[in-house]
């Protein structure tokens, strides 16, 4: 039996997966649905889906559901937000890595944010650059700005795992207008409950879904980082600066091929 958060909402997804025909299937993810923003005792098929999955370390006996539950079950409720009206998997099911071309080096020490970046300069040398930040707004806005504003930056040998900042990030990259859906990442970032986290992403979603460009998600990603929003609040901000990271990503060979 699997024993991550991953691995376990992995293993839930495709079960489903496997089968979205299945009445089954469609039961259950009418149920995930259904069940969201009410009481947890109402997803029985969900439930006993996930108790055939769950290791017995995640389960609780007291009423109260345990920090593995939760996130996986909240997960599975986006996923099938998602998944309604799709006869192909919105679950983006695998092992990616993205190179870090437009990215940001950002550390947290000694309650500080520090930014590390390249500005190529006019002669077409280029020099890092270092910010500090107190709060983790402040860098998201500052990511948000320098992306707009310099057109170049340098590429770097260091790979990352493929977040929910990376399908957002496809869905930007498709809006003329950008202004509006940043507005509605940036809402997302500042959630200051978890309720008020997964509302944000459940109207992101509807977005996403809306649009012409299919977009999946890495599901069983996003239970992982969810697990960890709901740590510590060093581990929470990592994770909002992680999807910023990848959220304001410049792929320039992109952008140079449709400049040709």
């Amino acid at each position: 039996m699997v024993t991550t958060i991953n691995g376990v909402t992995k293993s839930v997804i495709k079960s489903l997966d496997n089968n979205l025909d299945d009445s089954y299937s469609k039961a259950v993810l009418a149920e995930l649905r259904s069940s969201i923003n009410r009481d947890s005792n109402y997803a029985s098929k969900t439930w006993q889906l996930l108790f055939d999955k769950l290791p017995k370390d995640y389960l609780n006996t007291d009423g109260y559901l345990t920090r593995e539950e939760k996130v996986i079950l909240s997960t599975l409720q986006l996923y099938a937000t998602h998944q309604q009206g799709n006869l192909q998997t919105v679950n983006y099911d695998q092992d990616e890595y993205i190179d870090t071309v437009g990215h940001f080096d950002v550390q947290y020490a000694n309650k500080e944010f520090f930014v590390e970046f390249k500005v190529v300069k006019a002669d077409g040398t280029s020099e890092t650059s270092k910010r500090s930040f107190k709060n983790y707004e402040d860098v998201v806005n500052f990511m948000g700005k320098w992306n707009n504003e310099i057109p170049n930056k340098m590429k770097k040998a260091k790979k990352y795992s493929s977040n929910l900042g990376n399908s957002l990030n496809l869905y930007r990259s498709s809006l003329g207008d950008k202004k509006a859906f940043d507005n509605r990442f940036n809402t997302m970032l500042t959630a200051s409950t978890y309720d008020e986290l997964l509302n944000n992403l459940r109207h992101i979603i509807k977005i996403i879904k809306a649009g012409k460009t299919p977009i999946k998600i890495n599901y069983p990603k996003l239970a992982q980082d969810l697990y960890s929003w709901l740590g510590s609040e060093q581990s929470r901000d990592r994770i909002k600066l992680q999807w910023s990271q990848s959220y304001y990503y410049v792929d320039l060979k992109k952008e140079n091929s449709n400049e040709e």
